[in-house]
């Protein structure tokens, strides 16, 4: 039923642990962690008519046994503070994610755990997280179809010191950070080729341009060295 980057979120989700799955589309992660008797109590939110009633057929088709919770709203509206011990945001942009935490910050605090797959925007996202008071705990990385996706897991706490980068959001050491670089992962090399190969073609579309600052250029060319360091 699940999908290796969807089994990746789900193995971060302890027995016991009640889950709001905050864009929940097809409703396939809590129909699972349903089945399997992970979570006594799950949530299925989206702020889509359309997505929630695909979750609503799939669960009669598939569970039609189970009365499932569904919340049409936008992001943690839809849930009370401490409702749940996990929020699942899975598949969004990460400016998207940060404006969802940060609308509800207290109820993004009140849970255990935050998991949360950002499709863009990936460093902005660690960095609000380190800034707004989360420590992160864990990422993956996964496979699906051509792309490979990085799966977050924070805890609301007081940051660990070696990941309380002194940079701006932007900077290329929170989108490929080093605690990344070091995972035991076949695809981190991959991952990190792929990011040199795209400053590459940055700094080749710079140089064949007119009037680019002399700094701009730096920078890309520092991005490269850096990430290079990493293989």
């Amino acid at each position: 039923m699940l999908t290796e980057r969807l089994a990746a979120i789900a193995n971060e989700i302890e027995k016991g642990e009640s889950v709001a799955d905050i864009g929940t589309d097809h409703g396939y992660l809590p129909m699972f962690l349903t089945k399997e008797e992970i979570s006594p109590k799950v949530i299925m939110a989206d702020i889509s008519k359309g997505s929630l009633n695909k979750a609503r057929r799939n669960c009669r088709e598939l569970m039609p046994e189970v009365k499932f919770d569904f919340r049409n709203g936008n992001g943690l509206r839809v849930i009370k503070k401490g409702e749940v011990d996990v929020i699942v945001i899975a598949g969004m942009g990460g400016n998207l994610i940060c404006d969802i935490l940060g609308r509800d910050l207290g109820k993004a605090k009140s849970c255990k755990k935050l998991i949360l797959q950002p499709r863009t925007a990936q460093g902005r996202l660690r960095a609000w997280l380190v800034r707004k008071g989360f420590d992160i705990v864990n990422e993956q990385l996964v496979r699906e179809g051509r792309f490979i996706c990085e799966i977050i897991t924070a805890v609301p706490g007081e940051p660990r010191e070696s990941i309380k980068l002194n940079l701006e959001p932007e900077s290329i050491k929170w989108e490929m950070p080093y605690w990344v670089a070091n995972l035991k992962n076949p695809l981190v090399n991959e991952f990190i080729s792929y990011k040199i190969d795209r400053e590459n073609r940055i700094l080749k579309s710079m140089e064949n341009s007119k009037n680019i600052p002399a700094e701009d250029v730096k920078a890309i060319e520092d991005n490269i060295v850096y990430l290079e360091s990493l293989l």
